[in-house]
């Protein structure tokens, strides 16, 4: 490969894996916030939950993501009010971060490709990239489907996004481990979120189920509220981790 051609595939390289992976991250932080103050307010009959805000213990980030708020509430004189511009934020930006994970592994292995890394390395590099298009098309489909829209799609494709992140944290680890420009910091760093993620898991296949029409209690919400949005803020810092040692590596010559 020529000079020229080299640092072209560098610099876009930089921009997949380092730069537009920062502006999808500080674009959900600023839509999230940004969603949150517009949103109404939410009331919940079965544990007798009512605020005109948005509640960090009480409310799901997808209740940002519903068209209207309190949908699936019987009781007629719960007020349903229109949520269309929290709406617009928040899935708007989940659709975006989607997409930044399929671009983002769909140049994960050319890193490795590029900078001649090891013969294992670039293998699970391979073996990476289809699941982190799969992860990156489950995020975008959380932000497609509002939960009030097709309540069981909405889940399908939160559940199992987060599943598939599992694998591909697993699978991303791997390729770092075996890496010779990476270092081994940037594993444990992972492998820490795969262990807080396999938590994450159970509490949300086998903790309590909160859904429409199913009696739960106060305690029950809480725990699956603050554990989704622990789990969010653990990626975040994750994901940064893993573009702040793709930056160390980018910028270094061939």
């Amino acid at each position: 490969m020529s000079k020229n051609a080299y640092c072209c595939a560098m610099k876009k390289l930089r921009f997949f894996l380092i730069k537009l992976p920062l502006i999808g991250i500080i674009s959900f932080v600023i839509c999230s916030i940004l969603a949150a103050i517009i949103f109404p307010g939410t009331e919940k009959e079965v544990i007798g939950f009512k605020s005109d805000y948005y509640s960090f213990t009480h409310n799901f980030l997808s209740e940002l993501g519903g068209l209207k708020t309190n949908p699936n509430q019987t009781n007629p004189n719960i007020v349903k009010e229109d949520n269309t511009i929290a709406m617009l934020l928040f899935n708007g930006n989940l659709i975006f971060i989607g997409l930044i994970i399929i671009l983002y592994y769909y140049h994960f292995k050319k890193v490795f490709n590029l900078k001649q890394d090891t013969l294992r390395a670039r293998r699970f590099a391979t073996l990476t990239t289809p699941i982190g298009l799969v992860s990156g098309f489950l995020f975008a489909g959380i932000g497609a489907v509002p939960f009030d829209l097709h309540f069981d799609a909405h889940v399908f494709f939160a559940h199992y996004a987060f599943l598939s992140l599992f694998f591909l944290a697993i699978f991303h680890s791997l390729t770092v481990y075996h890496s010779k420009f990476l270092n081994n910091n940037y594993v444990y760093g992972y492998v820490l979120f795969c262990i807080l993620l396999l938590i994450y898991l159970y509490i949300l296949f086998f903790g309590p189920i909160i859904a429409p029409n199913v009696v739960y209690t106060e305690s029950d919400l809480i725990l699956q509220v603050i554990a989704q949005k622990s789990i969010v803020i653990s990626f975040m810092i994750a994901f940064l981790h893993q573009v702040y040692g793709f930056s160390k590596v980018l910028k270094t010559e061939r």
